[in-house]
């Protein structure tokens, strides 16, 4: 059986799941054996994020890993760990952490045979030295976001962004515009636009029940899922549900920003964080998924999103509001891609009268992960998906 070892930055069973996760899984079913290695813990977690999620990292830690199927996933624990943060910052950190993991990961890695590899695989820079560790036949970075753009990563730790690249046999980019934003890798020519995805099979075999969360929410319902951070725009939503009494707007995901401005109306739900397993009830018992990203004010790091949502929406059978922005546009979706708050209203009440469903569909088989992962082994000269 081939393996694939990846290293990445969230978690297997983080809430955010994220393109690694997805060709996880669909490297699995095109028959590999894949060890998923995410971002570290320290003991200084317990100062900057002692929450929900670190409780479940340290519970994989803590059990040595966990296998579902042919993916086995864990959380390496060290003594410090890299952080956009004074002395975490260091290039010491980013370069050295690994050596004091505990157990060490190297060792861990080799202990579950993936020491030879067919692919190693990268989301995170913090695995830069895997590259001198490990045999592997090919090697693979993937960029689905510009990182300079968020806040959480360091000069140093997009630095060895930058090594990685250079020194990789592939480079795949989720957004368009990546290719030129990131200058500084050398050869272009191994830089390959593979789009994101959806997992069909995880969307028609999931629970389409009414959630109990719904049953004090009217419809017609408009439902965002996903990330709650600086690009959410707070005051498109608002304005929204202002305009449209009659809808109820629910959002769901972990909160990383104020919202207390939506909090005051009454056709605004905050859910908060759910699992990722529960998104199709979420979305299937909804009447359209919106996109309400602030293009204005974090225009350079939205220009770099293929949203994941976007697929996950559609295969659900949702029409798709938007605010718009390039890599949108030459998806060629059927979404109503918007460029005011006055024309997001608009669309959202659009989308209720013209009937999408097929079109909507046909967009998200044309997506699913393995047609997706088949482009990639496409690529690679020494890999191929037999």
């Amino acid at each position: 059986m081939k393996k694939i070892l990846m290293a990445v930055t969230n978690y297997y069973t983080s809430p955010f799941q994220v393109g690694s996760h997805h060709y996880a899984r669909a490297f699995e079913k095109l028959g590999y054996e894949v060890l998923f290695i995410s971002n570290p813990i320290s003991p200084i977690h317990k100062i900057f994020a002692n929450n929900e999620q670190l409780s479940e990292r340290e519970r994989i830690h803590d059990l040595g890993g966990e296998k579902v199927g042919n993916i086995t996933y864990y959380v390496p624990k060290t003594l410090f760990t890299p952080q956009n943060k004074p002395l975490l910052s260091s290039k010491f950190v980013l370069d050295h952490w690994y050596n004091f993991s505990y157990p060490n990961i190297l060792n861990y890695i080799k202990d579950k045979g993936f020491g030879s590899v067919d692919i190693l695989w990268f989301d995170s820079p913090m695995f830069a030295f895997l590259l001198n560790k490990i045999e592997y036949k090919h090697s693979i970075l993937r960029l689905a976001d510009y990182s300079k753009g968020f806040n959480s990563v360091s000069n140093n730790q997009y630095d060895a962004e930058i090594e990685i690249a250079n020194r990789v046999d592939t480079v795949l980019y989720s957004a368009k515009n990546l290719k030129e934003k990131y200058t500084d890798i050398k050869d272009k020519s191994k830089m390959h636009y593979i789009s994101n995805g959806v997992d069909l099979t995880f969307i028609q075999t999931s629970d389409k029940s009414l959630p109990d969360e719904y049953k004090n929410i009217s419809s017609p319902i408009a439902v965002y899922i996903g990330a709650i951070h600086d690009w959410f725009d707070t005051d498109l939503v608002y304005e929204s549900a202002l305009a449209l009494p009659e809808y109820s707007f629910v959002i769901i995901g972990p909160v990383e920003q104020d919202l207390s401005q939506l909090e005051k109306l009454n056709n605004v739900f905050i859910l908060g964080k759910k699992p990722y397993e529960r998104i199709a009830q979420f979305l299937s018992n909804a009447d359209v998924g919106i996109i309400p990203f602030d293009t204005v004010h974090h225009k350079d790091l939205v220009e770099s999103i293929n949203p994941l949502k976007l697929y996950e929406y559609f295969a659900c059978g949702l029409p798709v509001v938007s605010m718009t922005w390039h890599q949108l546009e030459t998806l060629g979706s059927p979404a109503y891609l918007c460029s005011s708050t006055d024309e997001f209203i608009s669309s959202i009440k659009k989308s209720f009268i013209h009937d999408q469903s097929n079109a909507v569909r046909k967009f998200a088989e044309e997506a699913d992960w393995v047609n997706r992962l088949n482009e990639v082994l496409n690529i690679l000269p020494t890999v191929s998906n037999t």
